[in-house]
């Protein structure tokens, strides 16, 4: 809002309050409350960590020391590091090459059509290819959707306007109206913009006396232009989600994985904010997200297309959940004695992630189920989380806890989504 940020003070006092009240009803010594009197702490904590950031807003005295304020540059450097990118994606399962191979083949064929039969003026029909034709199914069928509604809009609008300002001086009013609309609505509401754009060439033509007889070459250019961008994508190298489903969430659990294993490393070497701290983190929220719309896209393409439905939507909410619990432990980080972390920690660490390997091997093609048979024993540090005397070891070995409860129907469900 262009507004300096001014922090309340009050949510100090209302810390303090909540702190009292803690301290309160752990006097009661009451043995039942002791478990929810531990996390309503954790609660705290957090709490206490998000005012002191908010707190700091706006002062250069808070900026982040050394290593925790370097960003990743992720862009390739010099001309080779570019074409080395290039190259990488010039593979039959790489998402842009195919879908470079639809849209060049789209547009050729379209090409074609419009010096065959000889369509005047055809470049409609490529304008409406480029734009509705996109990397997956959903994204493509939701843009023909906007596409066909917009123009056909814009053309009905356009009609009467037609009549009602003749004149040129009108028409150059609503030129200018129809281009400031179509610029605000481009990239927000691709139909409205679409509908705009079409009342524009509308009255670009009419300024040459075409603007009727443009309606029907706008609204055929249009629909042959969609018909070619659906044909292109549901049968030119297709994408359909639930072919790779398997990749996305075997992906999924290996970024998970990779975040474990930084957030322990942390507790080992002391809570830093590091680049490969934050990428690990990025990637793990990334890849849920990414798991989350390739379910949604899937329900959206041709039902023979569809498999695991149920499954699919039970894995994603048990990623949510192990991603909730890694991110517990980043929340809560810090440095322990490296006997605790050996002695009590490192077990059951391994357990987890032995279970996390194994999942992505089962999504990734392969079946060992001696393997998971062989780690699905919980270790006794985990069932002994509340009699650990350390806060942050009982965070840790409850968490532990938490994400090996969820391994089991993970596995089932990855055997299940794997078609064994």
């Amino acid at each position: 809002m262009g507004r300096e940020y001014l922090h309340d003070s009050e949510s100090v006092a209302v810390l303090d309050e909540l702190q009292q009240s803690l301290e309160y009803l752990k006097q009661q010594n009451n043995p039942q409350w002791q478990s929810l009197l531990v996390q309503l702490e954790y609660l705290l904590k957090n709490l206490a960590t998000v005012e002191l950031q908010m707190s700091s807003v706006g002062h250069p005295s808070s900026e982040m020391p050394g290593e925790e304020s370097i960003l990743a540059d992720s862009d390739p450097q010099g001309i080779k590091a570019h074409l080395l990118r290039i190259w990488n994606e010039c593979r039959l399962d790489s998402p842009l090459f195919r879908h470079g191979l639809r849209l060049a083949t789209a547009l050729t064929v379209g090409y074609g059509l419009i010096v065959i039969l000889n369509l005047q003026p055809g470049y409609w029909v490529l304008l409406t290819i480029l734009f509705v034709c996109q990397p997956s199914y959903s994204a493509t069928r939701q843009k023909l959707t906007q596409r066909v509604l917009g123009t056909l809009a814009g053309l009905l609008v356009g009609i009467p306007l037609l009549y009602l300002f003749p004149g040129q001086e009108g028409q150059l009013v609503l030129m200018v109206i129809s281009g400031i609309l179509f610029f605000a609505f481009r990239t927000v509401r691709y139909d409205l913009a679409t509908a705009f754009i079409t009342l524009l060439v509308l009255f670009c033509f009419n300024q040459q006396g075409m603007g009727f007889a443009v309606i029907m070459p706008r609204l055929g250019d249009t629909l042959l232009g969609c018909l070619l961008a659906v044909a292109a994508v549901a049968f030119i190298l297709p994408d359909w989600e639930s072919k790779r489903l398997n990749r996305i969430m075997a992906l999924t659990i290996s970024r998970h994985r990779e975040y474990l294993a930084q957030v322990m490393e942390q507790y080992q070497n002391g809570k830093r904010d590091t680049v490969d701290y934050r990428l690990a983190r990025r990637h793990a929220h990334n890849m849920d997200a990414q798991l989350y719309a390739a379910i949604m896209n899937m329900l959206t393409e041709p039902g023979r297309y569809q498999r695991a439905k149920d499954e699919s939507f039970r894995f994603l909410a048990l990623s949510h959940a192990l991603l909730s619990y890694i991110s517990t432990l980043g929340a809560h980080r810090i440095r322990l004695a490296d006997h605790i972390v050996e002695d009590k920690l490192q077990e059951s660490y391994l357990v987890i992630d032995n279970h996390m390997q194994l999942l992505e091997t089962q999504l990734s093609g392969g079946q060992d189920k001696d393997k998971i048979e062989m780690v699905s024993s919980p270790s006794a540090a985990i069932h002994g989380w509340l009699e650990e005397e350390n806060p942050e070891v009982r965070l840790l070995l409850q968490q532990f806890q938490l994400m090996f409860k969820v391994m089991p129907e993970m596995h089932t469900l990855a055997q299940v989504i794997s078609g064994r």
